[in-house]
């Protein structure tokens, strides 16, 4: 599908068969794939242009998407994807390396070697991507080989649990620097791959559960880097003072 630039991110044109929900499946994969930031304000209009639709069915999947917890309702008719702090990005990864580490044990028992060359594909294509300094390809490439190998697994309820913690942390993915870490990256995914083609179950729990170990951390530097502390509060039932 082709794919428009509008406000700064990208999003492929849909087209007309069963609108309403290739477009909500276009802004999940979007969402999981850290195309649009975080608190990146966002209108019906410009995804909607992005898409190459009208404005209607993008109010439904939006809707769809605010009850996942994906997006959030501003007070000026506009959308964001929310903020979220350390305390809730440390739980999300807890919950992520046992879930994710769950369908890397599972898709071991049952990958395919068709499955297994893609997935190796995928890897050379992150390497190269990476150094081209192209980090929004990477992070498109990083999302499908994660969903490779959970699709492997063969439990469509366990991948559509993954991907609702992916649609909350991966906006926020987009902020990393993998460069910065892109040799344990490419050690933990490699390393997934060739437990997956040995039939290692446990193996490849382990590198999955690794990769996002090192992924959790990354993120929470990042963001500690670019966001500023809080302010501190200033006591009750004290004025301010004035200077003279």
């Amino acid at each position: 599908m082709a794919r428009r630039s509008v406000a700064n991110f990208q999003l492929a044109t849909i087209e007309r068969e069963t609108l309403h929900e290739r477009i909500y499946r276009e802004l999940r994969r979007s969402l999981m794939a850290g195309v649009v930031r975080p608190g990146q304000p966002l209108s019906y209009r410009s995804l909607a242009d992005a898409l190459g639709v009208s404005p209607m069915p993008v109010r439904d999947a939006v809707r769809r998407l605010i009850a996942e917890r994906a997006l959030e309702a501003l007070p000026n008719r506009t959308i964001a994807v929310p903020n979220l702090d350390a305390e809730r990005i440390g739980e999300i990864y807890k919950m992520r390396i046992s879930l994710e580490g769950l369908a890397a044990e599972e898709a071991a028992a049952k990958i395919n070697a068709k499955t297994l060359g893609e997935l190796r594909l995928l890897q050379d294509q992150m390497e190269q991507t990476l150094k081209a300094g192209d980090i929004g390809r990477y992070l498109d490439l990083n999302w499908r080989f994660h969903f490779k190998i959970y699709g492997a697994a063969g439990m469509p309820q366990l991948t559509e649990v993954i991907e609702g913690f992916w649609l909350q942390i991966g906006p926020l993915i987009s902020q990393q620097k993998p460069q910065h870490h892109e040799d344990d990256i490419f050690t933990h995914h490699k390393a997934a791959i060739d437990a997956l083609e040995r039939g290692d179950g446990p193996a490849a729990r382990a590198a999955i559960a690794a990769d996002l170990q090192d992924a959790g951390r990354a993120l929470l530097e990042t963001l500690s880097e670019i966001q500023p502390p809080p302010a501190p509060a200033r006591p009750r039932g004290r004025k301010p003072k004035v200077a003279a």
